[in-house]
């Protein structure tokens, strides 16, 4: 089923009168249900081993608690042996979070070169204080699309903090925080391990179900209503609860410092 298709189920069922699809305006079940359809045909059907899924919903619950709206939310995990992402759903009624899907993806690779960092850990808002953009899709001298395929939109999340590791220390560096496609031909093939500058490099289709279904442009979405942006498409089709956070994680780290603590707290 195409993204398309898609759509025209959901505005067939949403517009529909009577029936068990004709859910409130605030009932998000069906919508998850469908977008994790379309995610699994459209993006990825991938799924991670359910430890490592449990996992990744305590760290995201760790951090999301004290969220009162109920939203879609992005999340990444920097591990170099994971490198994967999370489209999901926090429900602030039930305090309990949804999974659309998952794909693959590239964080920083500080090894790769001097202007190469760690991707920075934490939470960060697609705010239009920080208006994204889209991707030219004009080539360098290596004939690397660096942002993707012309149109492919980029999500800017403003100047953060991160680190470089250098001669066994961590320099403190500022980087620009985006989250974008990568070069279809040479770059997709690279996803899954460390390899960009410090930025979330996603998956070409991934980055269409994001632009599509507004998935953390809640805030564009409300500016949208006062005055219209060039950057969001005229045919997107934003979910009824979208968000406005990506969240990047670092499994890796949070299992050495549980290791750590259990040799603390383990008897000789």
């Amino acid at each position: 089923m195409s993204i398309s298709a898609a759509v025209m189920i959901l505005c067939l069922v949403f517009s529909a009168d009577g029936g068990e699809g004709n859910l409130e305006k605030n009932e998000p079940t069906f919508e998850i249900q469908q977008l994790s359809e379309i995610f699994t045909s459209e993006v990825s059907d991938f799924q991670p081993e359910e430890d490592y899924v449990q996992f990744v919903k305590q760290d995201i619950l760790s951090q999301v608690s004290g969220w009162s709206e109920s939203q879609y939310f992005v999340y990444a995990d920097r591990n170099p042996e994971k490198q994967l992402i999370l489209v999901g759903f926090w429900d602030s009624g039930s305090r309990d979070i949804s999974i659309i899907g998952w794909d693959k993806i590239s964080t920083g690779d500080p090894k790769h070169g001097k202007d190469y960092h760690l991707t920075p850990t934490g939470i960060f808002e697609n705010t239009t204080d920080n208006v994204g953009y889209r991707a030219r899709g004009t080539k360098n001298s290596k004939g690397w699309r660096g942002l993707g395929a012309k149109g492919s939109r980029v999500w800017d999340f403003g100047w953060q903090k991160t680190f470089k590791p250098r001669k066994g220390k961590l320099e403190e560096r500022t980087i620009r925080l985006l989250l974008h496609a990568t070069d279809p031909d040479q770059g997709e093939l690279r996803l899954g391990k460390p390899d960009s500058k410090g930025c979330v490099r996603i998956t070409a289709k991934l980055n269409k179900f994001l632009d599509h279904f507004g998935i953390i442009d809640a805030e564009y979405e409300k500016a949208e209503k006062e005055k219209p942006s060039w950057l969001l498409r005229k045919d997107r089709q934003p979910v009824e609860r979208a968000g406005r956070y990506l969240i990047v994680g670092d499994s890796a780290a949070a299992t050495e410092t549980a290791i750590a603590q259990n040799k603390q707290t383990t008897p000789d």
